[in-house]
């Protein structure tokens, strides 16, 4: 189940589930689609939750062992992680047994128990939520919660999935009705990628202010992190971490990277790629960009588009890209 988890999301899986809304044919080939916007805000929900229990089910199995400080640890990570332009997307935590509340944005739910808690229509979502981890380990479960955003009583559809070693679980969803816009193939996970890595960034950066504050922690707390996540379809997608002076802080698909100054490293063009990333979250704080890179999923050099964003309050920053083969 684990290993399931951690290839879940697409490329030809997102062919399947996200190109739902096909407007255009029926094949399944990248460039030929047009994606919809509820499916690609579907598609960000599941990733961004599946990396984030990746990342919780890592450092709770190596590290954090208590319970009481892994809720101090959930708390600090999904208080800063919020996601969508608009930062409706959240994540909330929450036992398998009678769904106590372990981390959520309203701090008053914390310690309260949701088994029994229905939506406006009567729904017994939070008991859905349960059976569907308990029984299928992950899904998505619909009903309709006020958005915290604007206040008002949305649909909302939610991804959940489990926390195995601390018998926990993990959701995020998305309200109403998206808008009727449409992406292209690659549009589309350019906008995934931008999304999972910025609400990594944003929670790492919570578990540095508040749980590991030492330089040596800080360090071993992000290998450990990323160390499992991998998402698309052929598990080429992974994150890494770097400093500002190019020295390698944690890789997901290259350990032995980490630790070495990788800053005058280039790609087969003669790009130098780490000075180049550098050069852009100094400048903008975030943004894509484009390189020849090993795919660890075919073993060739091949064109990678990457986003990068710099951890808030530090000198790190996090990227990760998607393979144009």
């Amino acid at each position: 189940m684990k290993t399931l988890k951690l290839l879940i999301i697409p490329i030809i899986l997102l062919a399947l589930f996200i190109f739902g809304s096909c407007t255009t044919c029926d094949c399944l080939e990248p460039g030929d689609q047009l994606i919809s916007q509820y499916s690609l805000d579907k598609s960000i929900v599941e990733i961004n939750t599946t990396n984030v229990s990746t990342g919780f089910e890592t450092v709770f199995s190596n590290t954090i062992t208590d319970s009481t400080n892994r809720a101090h640890f959930s708390q600090a990570f999904v208080n800063e992680a919020r996601f969508f332009a608009d930062e409706s997307g959240y994540f909330f935590v929450e036992t398998l047994r009678d769904a106590w509340v372990v981390a959520h944005i309203n701090p008053d739910l914390i310690g309260t128990s949701r088994i029994d808690v229905q939506d406006e229509n009567g729904k017994y979502f939070i008991r859905e939520m349960v059976e569907t981890v308990r029984y299928s380990g992950y899904g998505y479960v619909e009903y309709y919660r006020k958005n915290p955003t604007t206040g008002v009583n949305e649909r909302k559809l939610s991804f959940v999935t489990a926390i195995s070693s601390a018998n926990w679980f993990i959701g995020a969803g998305f309200y109403g009705e998206p808008a009727n816009n449409y992406y292209d193939y690659f549009g589309a996970l350019e906008i995934i990628l931008k999304e999972a890595t910025s609400t990594m960034a944003k929670g790492i950066a919570g578990i540095f202010e508040n749980i590991y504050t030492e330089e040596n922690d800080r360090i071993e707390f992000c290998r450990d992190f990323i160390d499992h996540i991998r998402f698309f379809d052929d598990g080429s997608g992974y994150f890494f971490i770097n400093n500002l002076n190019g020295i390698n802080i944690a890789h997901g698909a290259n350990p032995e990277l980490q630790g070495e100054s990788i800053f005058d490293i280039q790609d087969i063009n003669g790009a130098f790629i780490i000075r180049d990333m550098i050069d852009i979250v100094e400048s903008a704080g975030s943004g894509y960009y484009e390189y020849y890179w090993n795919n660890p999923a075919s073993g060739n050099e091949e064109v990678k588009v990457t986003y990068v964003m710099q951890i808030p309050n530090t000198d790190y920053f996090i990227g990760a890209g998607f393979y144009l083969n």
